[in-house]
């Protein structure tokens, strides 16, 4: 019983605390490879969302744009 109290409790603390993040956003004209994604995530950086974005106002041009996510230091 001793046991099961005590990894509750440590459950419970551990769900109080909130986990804050850094965002960054990279837009390029091309696809980055792995490399440069490699170096974001040696930098701690998690690749969160990819997506088409236009670049003018004409829907034939496109750019990509990244979003990545660490955490707070």
């Amino acid at each position: 019983m001793l046991i099961l109290a005590i990894t509750t409790a440590l459950i419970v603390v551990g769900c109080a605390t909130t986990q804050s993040w850094e965002y960054r956003t990279r837009t390029t004209k091309e696809r980055i490879g792995a490399a440069i994604l490699d170096q974001y995530g040696k930098s701690g950086w998690e690749l969160v969302e990819f997506g088409c974005i236009p670049a003018d106002q004409s829907g034939t041009n496109f750019e990509y744009e990244y979003i990545f996510k660490r955490p707070k230091k």
